[in-house]
């Protein structure tokens, strides 16, 4: 179980030496910080019991490290997120979970067509998320890591000596969200589809 859990990790950090390896010699590492307001979906549970979530909204922020402004760049960051509160719905019950997570993303950006004022991109890459919650039922019926694949579109202009990122991405869930089985308020399940979570996210960066 152990190696399983660890696998997304191990996968991540492999795609990010890769991609490391085929940059640009003369690529340097730029800080930045960025922010933002996420749209949560996550999918119906279905098996021997089934329940279904509304959608939710929350915020996120983090800091990452840019290559620069060569034509295919990388950018690996960390970000918290916070996903709202989370509606699950039994049917003869439905309860509100708070949820969040630690985004660790490894995404590549092709730069498309710069101008000297505007620089239009495009991103794509893997992000390994660790879930959290207060709720210890919740909590438990989470997988420990998930893998989503991101693809993003955005814009980088210079204003007052900082270089702004606004950027619209979408995640899209790879691996199950929770586990096949779990108990939540002495309820079982047991699911017979994978669980996702999918979201949209309006993100502004700051590169120093």
């Amino acid at each position: 179980m152990q190696v399983r859990r660890s696998a997304p990790i191990t996968a991540l950090m492999v795609m990010a030496l890769a991609i490391i390896t085929f940059l640009p010699g003369k690529a340097q590492a730029q800080l930045g910080v960025a922010a933002g307001l996420n749209f949560e979906q996550l999918s119906d549970i279905s098996g021997s019991r089934s329940a279904t979530y509304d959608n939710a909204s929350g915020y996120h922020f983090g800091v990452f490290f840019d290559t620069g402004s060569s034509p295919i760049a990388l950018r690996i960051g960390a970000y918290y997120r916070d996903m709202g509160d989370v509606e699950f719905d039994l049917g003869e019950f439905s309860e509100l979970f708070d949820l969040s997570l630690l985004d660790v993303a490894a995404d590549v950006r092709f730069n498309l067509l710069p101008t000297p004022v505007i620089r239009p991109f495009v991103s794509a890459g893997p992000v390994v998320s660790f879930p959290s919650s207060s709720n210890d039922d919740y909590l438990e019926s989470l997988e420990t890591a998930t893998v989503s694949g991101n693809v993003g579109a955005g814009l980088a202009f210079s204003l007052g000596g900082l270089m702004l990122t606004p950027e619209l991405r979408y995640s899209i869930g790879v691996s199950r969200f929770m586990k096949d089985e779990f108990t939540i308020r002495g309820v079982a399940f047991e699911t017979d589809d994978v669980h996702r979570a999918n979201s949209v996210m309006l993100r502004l960066g700051v590169i120093f």
